[in-house]
């Protein structure tokens, strides 16, 4: 697919309506504008022209993103996620499809294909030693003219480099301040974006593919980890090596060994971690620390549900509690299949070959409903049923694992129904309930990948 003809299909009215109803409508995120997704349906048509005639134009300019600071932990800095216009949602959108068509090769595999990839190199016994490799601020210093060099292997159309560049140079400003003499962003990919993720993997697709090639070695990189297996006596060479090709695309690994480094190496009978995971003389676990954050969102549900209980004024109220607690509980505990992804917590650690962690879990959520005196009152599902649930090949049929794009209209209908009452949900058209539907799983979904948060 040329970028050319990708640019005539992806930006009609016709397309930008569809990405508009099924990616952006029902989402929450809000612009600095204040301009809430769905407010925009009233003038779409419009909205719509502006973007087909300024793009076609190359006159299409981005308003600042607002930010977002999410916290690292003590002792970092917070991570600055941009957030864009309703309407500049739908052109990014548009872009992300595009790259995806122009560059295929560069889409990112999800992490479960790399964990799959590091077991069998694990099992293969060709590798002694590891070395991992951290990226320092690894979105914010991609330095844009080596990324716009990048992407004219592929795209020669003025207006899409163009959209592409504005992009990336438009500020992310606090809502506070607004975007007024805001400064254009001269280095960096702002995070959060549609096209963040990808341009950030066409810009080290082609190193990606050169180290990986090497036959001494195994190697992958998920956004800013990168792990290597090497022979023995061979980690520091490699390391050094790599974090040399690294630097002359522009971008901070962190040196072996250098001061406050994140990087190391070490024998593979050591233990180290990799996106989460826990590996350990050939054997995958889940990492301490993201058990901690798990088992914490857990007891935060049942923090809430004592919380509605204390403020609840009838019986109804109560029932209510209850059910929305039992929900919350077993969504986070066997995630859910929306929008096309298996999403969860489970899901994602579903490559480990040690399963003892997950029991420990199965029992803190034991605990919590004998501390909330919700024994015989809630029936929670299980971490270890789930995780096998996952690892089926046949994902038809089974119930235990909610499927909520195949979810009939009076299932949803009745989990509506929890939230905001029945006479409520009994006035709303289909319509109506879809919409609501998709944005009160939008919301729990985005709850399911705190969980994960950073996994590295």
């Amino acid at each position: 697919m040329t970028a050319a003809n990708s640019f005539r299909r992806k930006f009609t009215k016709k397309n930008l309506r569809i990405i508009y109803h099924e990616r952006i409508r029902s989402s929450g995120a809000v612009g600095i504008d204040r301009v809430h997704p769905e407010l925009l349906n009233k003038q779409l048509s419009d909205q719509l022209d502006v973007i087909t005639t300024k793009v076609k134009a190359g006159t299409y300019r981005f308003t600042p993103f607002k930010e977002k600071l999410i916290s690292k932990g003590a002792g970092s800095h917070p991570r600055v996620i941009s957030i864009p216009t309703a309407r500049d949602r739908i052109v990014l959108r548009a872009i992300c499809d595009l790259l995806a068509e122009v560059f295929p090769e560069a889409v990112s595999e999800i992490p479960q294909t790399k964990i799959a990839s590091l077991k069998q190199a694990l099992v293969s016994g060709g590798y002694t030693e590891y070395v991992k490799i951290d990226l320092c601020q690894f979105y914010p210093t991609i330095p844009h003219d080596k990324l716009m060099a990048t992407l004219r292997s592929k795209i020669r159309k003025p207006e899409i480099l163009g959209l592409i560049e504005s992009a990336i140079s438009t500020p992310t400003v606090p809502e506070q301040k607004g975007g007024k003499d805001a400064t254009p962003n001269a280095r960096g990919v702002p995070q959060g974006l549609a096209i963040s993720n990808l341009l950030a993997e066409i810009f080290l697709h082609k190193l990606d593919s050169e180290i990986a090639a090497k036959s001494s070695i195994w190697y992958q990189r998920y956004v800013d980890d990168i792990l290597i297996l090497c022979a023995d006596g061979a980690s520091s060479k490699v390391a050094d090596a790599v974090c040399s090709q690294l630097e002359k695309l522009g971008v901070t690994p962190h040196r072996l060994n250098g001061p406050d480094s994140k990087s190391k190496a070490g024998k593979l009978t050591d233990a180290f971690d990799f996106l989460g995971y826990h590996i350990v003389d050939g054997k995958l676990s889940i990492k301490k620390q993201n058990i901690q954050k798990f088992e914490s969102s857990l007891a935060k549900i049942f923090t809430a549900y004592r919380h509605k209980l204390l403020m609840a004024k009838s019986p109804a109220d109560k029932a209510r509690a209850l059910a929305i607690c039992e929900w919350r509980l077993n969504l986070r505990i066997t995630g859910c299949i929306f929008g096309g992804r298996r999403m969860g917590w489970v899901f994602y650690f579903s490559q480990i070959t040690d399963t003892t962690r997950l029991r420990v879990v199965d029992n803190t959520i034991g605990s919590l409903l004998r501390r909330f005196s919700l024994v015989g009152k809630i029936h929670a599902k299980r971490l270890l049923k789930t995780f096998y649930e996952c690892r089926r090949k046949d994902k038809s049929g089974h119930a235990y694992i909610q499927n909520f794009d195949e979810m009939p209209i009076d299932e949803r209908r009745k989990i509506l129904v929890m939230w905001f009452g029945a006479k409520r949900i009994a006035r709303l058209s289909d319509r109506k309930v879809n919409q609501l539907f998709e944005m009160r799983i939008s919301a729990a979904v985005k709850e399911l990948e705190q969980d994960l948060g950073t996994v590295s």
